[in-house]
């Protein structure tokens, strides 16, 4: 369809920028029409596929919408616009030749920058909104193409993309099911919602453009991420290049990702993948960092979010029943002597002690037995001193160790499952709600370390002094064992570290999936 003439076109402009007003302020009821009676003879200068009508651009955006919807923003976008006549582009922004008023221009300017984000552009219909937009503005519609069309499909795509946009940001690209395969334990996370896609068109609808500002992640790492993908982009193509854009396109998606369990403002990060804790606290604006050791592949330490809220000092430890089979029982046999070097006990069913030599343990090998086996406590017992449970269905919890020789080791998957801290005493005295030099005076006491305190150093000596066994927390500590292969150290570097679980081939190919998408 050919454009107007120049003449009919400014005509026509200052009829539409009238109409844009309308179209804003529209309600259910029909509009009344903004045009002077002066001008009804304009209306010879008008092709029909000019004409702009309201109800009729609302009729062709309900037909675009899916009446199933697959997401919590289309269950939005749905009931926007089949319950409301509010257009939250229609308006005369829309036509604008001035920059700070172009909404519709802002919102395709994020949109065409999600690369930065790790996430292709073509994942949203930037081109084909922008030659629409250009049509609408030229009024140089194309065969076939009215102005209703126009105008129904731009809005309905921006604010589809919009909803999309805001809530991938802020929850992840990936729907859940394709983030972990189904053996894997991950952590509880959180989802967009009909909630948040409604707070987000509330958003929207009061400021556009700090809409669009407000959706962007704000996290130190995932910045660093980002500025880090800007400088791996610059490198060329080479397998180098491949490796660490790689690691950053998996990671980008998982620091978007949101734990259910609200973190607070002082809370313990196991990083499996780095081998690494963190416990930070950010009212005081500190991280306390250290190794750790974690299960082997054979024995993946899962991932998990709980509470911290118990501490045991001098556990025994009770031996799981595939440890004796697997680990005991072969190393018995072969030794004798085991269970008297290790400390361990051997108790029947009903729970009298047995000689573990009067036991046929060959038998039991590949069964279940019918003992149990305790390490004593205190030294050698592979606990340590000092233990931290939290509740969880693994049966898993961060401990002391002796074998102090593995946090030497670059890679530290060497336990059954449980985690294993280089700095125990120090995790302790963060846990704690407040300084207290006396009660960290008695756990390092029970723990055979020297007192520092005046009045601690007196305790020992003291008759009515018992040496403290356990503790519980005042208030609960937030504990994430996550799995980041690119992650942010204590002296805010980015850090990159080995898939030792072998998680991040996955999730890459969900993330190239997703790029491919046309």
């Amino acid at each position: 369809m050919e454009g107007l003439s120049m003449k009919s076109s400014r005509l026509l402009w200052g009829v539409i920028i009238l109409l844009f007003g309308c179209l804003a302020a529209c309600k259910k009821e029909k509009p009344q029409s903004p045009i002077p009676d002066s001008l009804s003879s304009l209306q010879e200068l008008f092709h029909p596929a000019y004409q702009i009508n309201a109800d009729s651009i609302h009729q062709m955006i309900r037909i675009c919408l899916n009446e199933n919807p697959v997401t919590p923003w289309d269950s939005v976008l749905l009931a926007h616009y089949q319950e409301k006549d509010e257009f939250f582009w229609l308006n005369d922004s829309l036509i604008s030749d001035k920059p700070a008023v172009q909404v519709a221009d802002s919102m395709l300017f994020w949109l065409g920058n999600i690369s930065q984000h790790g996430v292709n552009p073509n994942l949203y219909p930037v081109d084909s909104i922008r030659e629409e937009l250009q049509q609408i503005r030229t009024l140089k519609l194309r065969e076939g193409k009215t102005m209703n069309r126009l105008l129904a499909d731009v809005e309905y795509q921006l604010t589809a993309a919009y909803l999309s946009y805001v809530c991938q940001l802020k929850f992840g690209f990936l729907p859940p099911e394709r983030r972990w395969n189904d053996s894997i334990d991950h952590i509880p996370l959180k989802q967009c919602d009909v909630k948040f896609a409604m707070a987000a068109l509330d958003s929207l609808r009061a400021n556009p453009n700090a809409a669009f500002h407000r959706a962007q992640p704000a996290s130190p790492l995932y910045h660093k991420m980002q500025e880090e993908l800007v400088r791996v982009n610059g490198w060329g193509v080479t397998d180098t290049t491949d490796y660490y854009r790689d690691r950053l396109l998996v990671n980008m998606e998982r620091a978007r990702w949101q734990y259910a369990l609200d973190k607070g403002r002082k809370y313990v990060i196991a990083n499996v993948a780095a081998f690494m804790l963190q416990a930070v606290n950010e009212e005081t604006d500190s991280i306390l960092e250290m190794r750790i050791c974690v299960g082997t592949v054979k024995n993946k330490t899962p991932l998990l979010s709980s509470r911290i809220y118990y501490m045991e000092l001098n556990p025994y430890w009770n031996v799981p029943q595939s440890i004796i089979r697997k680990e005991i029982i072969p190393t018995y046999r072969r030794d004798t002597t085991y269970f008297t070097r290790n400390r361990m006990k051997v108790y029947d069913k009903n729970g009298f002690q047995v000689d573990p030599h009067s036991i046929k343990w060959a038998k039991y090998a590949g069964s279940g037995v019918p003992y149990t086996v305790k390490q004593d406590n205190k030294t050698g017992n592979s606990l340590g001193r000092i233990i931290f449970r939290f509740p969880n269905p693994h049966s898993v919890y961060l401990h002391d160790t002796p074998s102090r020789w593995a946090f030497t080791r670059n890679n530290r998957a060497v336990s059954h499952g449980c985690v294993r801290l280089q700095k125990a005493l120090d995790f302790a005295f963060f846990l704690l709600k407040e300084p207290d030099e006396l009660l960290e005076d008695r756990i390092r006491i029970a723990m055979d370390i020297k007192p520092m305190s005046e009045e601690g150093k007196k305790l020992p000596i003291s008759a009515a002094y018992r040496e403290l066994k356990h503790y519980s927390l005042e208030q609960y500590i937030p504990l994430f064992i996550d799995y980041q292969t690119v992650y942010l150290s204590a002296d805010n570097n980015l850090r990159y570290c080995e898939d030792i679980y072998k998680y991040d081939p996955s999730l890459l190919e969900a993330m190239n999936n997703l790029n491919l998408k046309p």
